[in-house]
Order: C-alpha cells, then sequence, then structure tokens
C-alpha cells in the first residue's frame, strides 16, 4: 500500500477496510464520505484520512450504530465510541455478576464469600451505583431464588446479613446535609424483611437526609416516642409481600392518626401496594426507591434549613 504517496486507490482502500466498493460508492452518493479524488486516468484515490476514518467506522459498526450516524462523526468522537464500546464489551454482564452472587450462597460455599463479593462490588462501583442498581437486582434474585426453593431460608438471612454490614459500613462515612428534616425508618410488626428499608435508607443517607432506623417490626407507640425525642419530619416504612395488606393499611393509618399532620408518611414495597389504588390521606406511596429520593429532593428545596419541627 503506497500510503507515503498520500493516496491508496480503491482496490487498496477495499482490502485495508474490508468494505467493498460496492458499499464506498454507496455511502459516496448517500452520505457523502468518502469522496475520492481523480487519478490521470480517472481512477479514485483516497487519503490516509480517509482509510483511518473507514476503518473504525467498520470497527464500530453493528446493533444500534449505522452507517449514516458514524460517517458524520470526526476522528476524536469516534476514537471516544470505540473506547466506550470497548468498555463496556469488558464490563461484566447483569447476569452474570448476579449468578455471582448467587453462587456465593450456593451449598458448599464459604462463609464469608458472599460478604467478600459485596465489599468488593461495592469498593469497585461506589456506593450510589450498588444501592441504585445492584442492591434491587440482588433482592429480587434472591427473593426468587427463595421462592422457587433454589435458595434456603439460612441463605437469605446470610445475604441479608452481608448487605447490612457491607452497606451500613459505608453509610458511616457520610454526615446529614444542613436540613431540618429528619427521616425514621423501619417496619410494620410482622414485618423481617429488612432489604427494601436498608434500600431506602442508604438512597436517602446518599441525598444529604438524617436517618434513624429503628429496624424491623416497630409498634406503634414506639414509632410515636421516637418520633417525639428525636424531632422526626418524615417515616419512611417498608413491607414486602409477605405482610398482609389488611396489616399494612391497618399501622399506616394508626401512624396517620396519631402524628401530627407535619410529619409525613412515606410507604414503600409490595406489601404497601394497595396504597396506590386506594391510598390513605397524608401517606405518599412509591413503588421504586427513586421515587422515593425524587420526593426527597423536592422536600429539601422546599423547605429552608431548620425551618421545620415535627410538632410545627
Amino acid at each position: 500500500m503506497r500510503l507515503n504517496s498520500g493516496t491508496i486507490n480503491q482496490a487498496e482502500l477495499e482490502l485495508a477496510t474490508g468494505l467493498s466498493r460496492e458499499v464506498l460508492r454507496k455511502w459516496e452518493l448517500r452520505y457523502g464520505f468518502p469522496v475520492p479524488t481523480r487519478g490521470p486516468r480517472g481512477q479514485r484515490l483516497y487519503t490516509v484520512d480517509d482509510l483511518q476514518k473507514l476503518q473504525l467506522v467498520k470497527q464500530l459498526l453493528g446493533p444500534g450504530q449505522r452507517p449514516s450516524t458514524l460517517v458524520q462523526l470526526s476522528m476524536e468522537q469516534l476514537q471516544e465510541l470505540r473506547t466506550t464500546q470497548a468498555q463496556a464489551q469488558q464490563a461484566p454482564h447483569p447476569d452474570d455478576t448476579v449468578q455471582k452472587l448467587l453462587d456465593c450462597l450456593a451449598p458448599g460455599s464459604s462463609a464469608n464469600a458472599v460478604r467478600d463479593y459485596i465489599r468488593n462490588l461495592v469498593q469497585q462501583e461506589g456506593l450510589a451505583h450498588f444501592v441504585e442498581y445492584w442492591l434491587p437486582a440482588f433482592n429480587r434474585a434472591v427473593g426468587n431464588a427463595w421462592e422457587a426453593g433454589s435458595l434456603g431460608v439460612h441463605a437469605e438471612h446470610r445475604y441479608t446479613e452481608a448487605v447490612q454490614a457491607c452497606v451500613q459500613a459505608q453509610l458511616l462515612r457520610y454526615h446529614p446535609s444542613a436540613t431540618a428534616q429528619r427521616v425514621l425508618l423501619t417496619t410494620p410488626p410482622g414485618e423481617r424483611h429488612a432489604l427494601g428499608l436498608l434500600t431506602v435508607h442508604a438512597a436517602l443517607v446518599l441525598q444529604g437526609a438524617e436517618c434513624f432506623n429503628l429496624g424491623t417490626q416497630t409498634p406503634v407507640y414506639d414509632v410515636l416516642q421516637a418520633v417525639e425525642d428525636w424531632g422526626i419530619t418524615l417515616i419512611a416504612l417498608s413491607a414486602s409481600v409477605v405482610l398482609q395488606p389488611e396489616q399494612a393499611r391497618a399501622y399506616v393509618k394508626a401512624l396517620r392518626h396519631a402524628l401530627p399532620k407535619s410529619c409525613r408518611i412515606w410507604a414503600g414495597g409490595q406489601g404497601f401496594a394497595s396504597l396506590s389504588a386506594t391510598p390513605i390521606v397524608g401517606v405518599k406511596y412509591f413503588s421504586e426507591t427513586h421515587q422515593a429520593v425524587n420526593a426527597w429532593k423536592k422536600l429539601v428545596r422546599s423547605a429552608p434549613p431548620e425551618a421545620d419541627s415535627a410538632n410545627a
């Protein structure tokens, strides 16, 4: 190939890029690239820049990438896109990451396997990404495996303990922002699952919230006492499908009746799903954690620091 001359002919370009002359001519007519010059005998001649760009375009062609878009990009943009694609290909597939977690819980696995795996994932990808992406995926996978009978209750408990240990250790590094909003987190009596609660807890702490996590199964009286003692302005409740809907509604109704109107109540999880169809006045239901996070952001923006109190 005569790169020293600064131009190459069509046959050489075909060989170097793997693009046929029919494709090259079609792109020239449709997209205006590559546009050759003409040699002394009328032959098509291309520059080295044309060659390098076409090689990148050929590498990037695939699902979701059309030549009409790629040929319009600069060399820098094409190189950035190639780097992004390479990183995506190297990243673990979500199914692989979830399966590795389940493998850590399988019979015969070491006692610390799941905790080490979660700790390493949090360190590699950061707590925010873990809480937003991996924690919900892991919770669903473990729950589904338990329901299908492929994981025992003891394995689910081991997973829960590992997640709580790893996430709570990270949460100690965060400090609340200057806001008067204080969040109390718990589940109704009869709801022993803590992972939904932990997910909301971590998501709100990452937003600067000051959180008081009472754990699971807190009676109404104890919640009321905590609200009074700590100046709580928001109660975040979680309940899984294990909790009967009538139990969940009765608990929320009792809280709403006893609490001052200024103390908000948020509820999430499948145990509170009935609140979506038949809401309780003064109670917000969220089906996804990110909805609660967005509501928190809106709440903080609307209230100046130290402006509210639980008994206002």
